[in-house]
Parts: structure tokens; C-alpha cells; sequence
């Protein structure tokens, strides 16, 4: 019983017209990917529905009939009132699969040390002191979403740049990474450094919550 939109035109301009026009909460597909230099980059289409859907995306590298069980999910922490309310959505998909373990990252970049440096002291003891209080951070974002019986772990990953975060999903062999992004009216909306690269890389199944 499900309605069917028949559209003409670009691919991408397309579907974005639809969601908008029909006021669509979430978008699930498969992602037309490619492999270039043990990273799978995402297709034109997808990378332009990540950027620029004015709802949340779910982009499938694999689809299956039937489909394994979301056992390893990685979430993206950046804290905010948004964040925590995908956090809390997310924890409700994880206890639904049965999943073994949600991983909650924050990213630092070389970017963001150095500019960290610049309002503070770059000593070994301030460093470690604030490597705690980030830490301190992140365990307080996770415990303000309540209370769950998902088993969950806190990383903070460090990098020369996000991509490091990409490399921490594939090495724990993830089933889905889960990025919460702000709404934007822009007509391309421009992602945090950090993760910037989600909208071109793709390490496994991939839900930009809006």
C-alpha cells in the first residue's frame, strides 16, 4: 500500500525534489560505491544525498533480502542537544538488533590540537589534563541519554585528519556508522571538518541522522 513516485531528470535533483516535496522523514538506499586505495568512496548520487537531503539518509553499501544484524554500530558524539537526541534514536535501533557493542567516538585532528594550543598552555601536563576532561566529556554525553541495557565503549580517535575515524570503524569491523548532522537550508550544507569526509568515504553502512 505503499505510494510510488515516478520522477524525471538527474538522479540526485530528483530525489531531493521528492523529499522535499513530500516532507519525507528518512531516506533508505543502496550506495553506488568504488574502491580506490582501500576506501570505498561513495557515488555521486549518494554523496549529494548526504550532503544536501533535507531529511535523515540511510545508505546500504550491501543490501540483502535478508539482512545480518546491525552487531557493531559506531556513533559520532559531537555533544549537542541534536547529538544527544540521535544518540538516544540510535540506542533504540541498537537494543532492536541485539547489538554486541556501540562504539561512541569523539574525533581530534592535528586541526583541532593545534588550535587548542593556541588558548592554552602546550605543556605535557595541560595536554593530559585536557585529554581527561574530553574524556570526562564524552562519558557524561553517554550517560545523559539514559539508562540501557546496549553495552556501550567511549573512544576518543585522534588523527592527522577524520579519516582516522573511517580507519577505526573498518578495524572493528562495524556494521553501521552513525553520523548526526544539524538541518541546513543551505542548498549544500557544510559538514564539520571532521567529518567532512562522510560524504565522500563510506567504511561500512552509513545513517546521517538529521
Amino acid at each position: 500500500d505503499s505510494p510510488i513516485h515516478y520522477e524525471e531528470g538527474d538522479p540526485a535533483e530528483a530525489i531531493l525534489a521528492a523529499l522535499a516535496r513530500e516532507n519525507i522523514d528518512v531516506l533508505v538506499a543502496g550506495a553506488l560505491e568504488k574502491e580506490v586505495v582501500l576506501h570505498q568512496f561513495l557515488g555521486n548520487v549518494a554523496r549529494r544525498l548526504v550532503r544536501e537531503a533535507n531529511c535523515s539518509v540511510m545508505l546500504f553499501t550491501h543490501p540483502q533480502k535478508n539482512p545480518k544484524p546491525l552487531r557493531r554500530i559506531v556513533f559520532i558524539a559531537d555533544r549537542s542537544q541534536q547529538g544527544l537526541v540521535a544518540l538516544k534514536t540510535t540506542l533504540m535501533l541498537a537494543d532492536a538488533e541485539s547489538c554486541e557493542r556501540l562504539y561512541v567516538i569523539g574525533i581530534v585532528t592535528a586541526f583541532d590540537e593545534a588550535r587548542a594550543s593556541i588558548t592554552r598552555d602546550a605543556t605535557t601536563s595541560a595536554t593530559k589534563k585536557t585529554n581527561h576532561a574530553e574524556e570526562d566529556s564524552l562519558e557524561e554525553f553517554v550517560l545523559s541519554a539514559g539508562a540501557t541495557e546496549v553495552p556501550i565503549e567511549t573512544r576518543f580517535i585522534r588523527g592527522a585528519t577524520g579519516l582516522a575515524a573511517s580507519d577505526f570503524v573498518r578495524s572493528v569491523e562495524a556494521d553501521l556508522l552513525v553520523v548526526p548532522l544539524q538541518k541546513s537550508r543551505e542548498t549544500v550544507q557544510q559538514l564539520p571538518s571532521n567529518i567532512a569526509w562522510v560524504s565522500d568515504v563510506i567504511p561500512c553502512n552509513l545513517w546521517v541522522i538529521r
